[in-house]
């Protein structure tokens, strides 16, 4: 889909393996920028760089041109074609220091953040060639200028990225939707991020990792207010499951996602993990 002539926006779909006969649909977005050469931001999950590929070609545009692969943060689901895509075009890989530990070492990360059928989303590291920090930017083209913005919350590296010509901001995951997996590292610089995504002037197109593109002013303002609103609610739900907690914090969870009208499948250890980063 194309956001501008060179800014193009592209779904990947998947599925969580809840169980081996249960799997959740989900998607996640990439972005690709046509510039000098082709920069993409965030790869999908294992795989995904063959519907990718599919795209740059029907664009006229060729994979070897893609020379930089900016990863908004080390989930899965964003990392998991990385390393296919270096391997085959030679680019280079940024990130956020931050996120260097689960991005290097998948292993690592499947063991700390256990995601159902991880290895189905993610099995093969990457070596990021160079750490990206708030305010640096990156030049696409000569009019394609990349704003790194550090935006903590959903993980400690996150990054959004402002295209500051064409006014244009992704958020990645930065952005909870209403009633989703409460899915985050850090409630408070969520809610902080989620301030400066609002307050922030300098954007009229807002792209996220799981939303459609968002050009209505008052539809960008509604989307985060709701996300706010449902941070809050889990806020309070969490405060007062948690702070009675006898025993096992499983029973604050489903308490916490009992009160949120949430499914059972989000009763695990990554919500619990969310929840819990509310007390601190």
């Amino acid at each position: 889909m194309k956001i501008t002539d060179r800014i193009h926006l592209l779904q990947i779909d998947f599925e969580i393996a809840l169980t081996p006969e249960k799997k959740l649909p989900r998607f996640v977005n990439v972005v690709l920028v046509f510039g000098d050469g082709i920069t993409l931001i965030d790869t999908g999950v294992k795989g995904s760089e063959e519907k990718i590929f599919d795209y740059i070609t029907r664009q006229n545009r060729d994979i070897k041109e893609i020379e930089t692969v900016i990863l908004s943060h080390s989930h899965p689901d964003h990392i998991g074609s990385a390393a296919r895509i270096k391997q085959l075009t030679g680019c280079s890989i940024l990130a956020h220091e931050g996120e260097r530990t689960w991005i290097e070492d998948v292993q690592l990360q499947s063991q700390q953040r256990p995601v159902p059928g991880f290895f189905n989303l993610a099995d093969t590291p990457v070596i990021i060639d160079r750490f990206l920090k708030n305010g640096q930017t990156i030049q696409a083209a000569p009019d394609i200028t990349m704003e790194i913005i550090h935006s903590p919350g959903h993980s400690k590296g996150s990054l959004n990225i402002l295209f500051r010509e064409d006014r244009v901001l992704f958020t990645a995951d930065s952005v909870p939707l209403k009633n989703d997996i409460p899915n985050y590292d850090n409630y408070i610089d969520l809610m902080k991020s989620l301030s400066a995504i609002k307050n922030n002037t300098f954007y009229e197109v807002l792209l996220s990792s799981w939303t459609p593109p968002l050009t209505d002013k008052n539809e960008i303002k509604r989307t985060i207010e709701e996300g706010e609103a449902y941070m809050k609610k889990v806020d309070t739900a969490v405060k007062e499951c948690y702070n009675k907690l006898t025993g096992n914090t499983m029973d604050a969870c489903a308490c916490v996602t009992g009160k949120l009208g949430l499914p059972p499948f989000m009763v695990n250890k990554i919500v619990d993990s969310a929840f819990r980063s509310h007390l601190t």
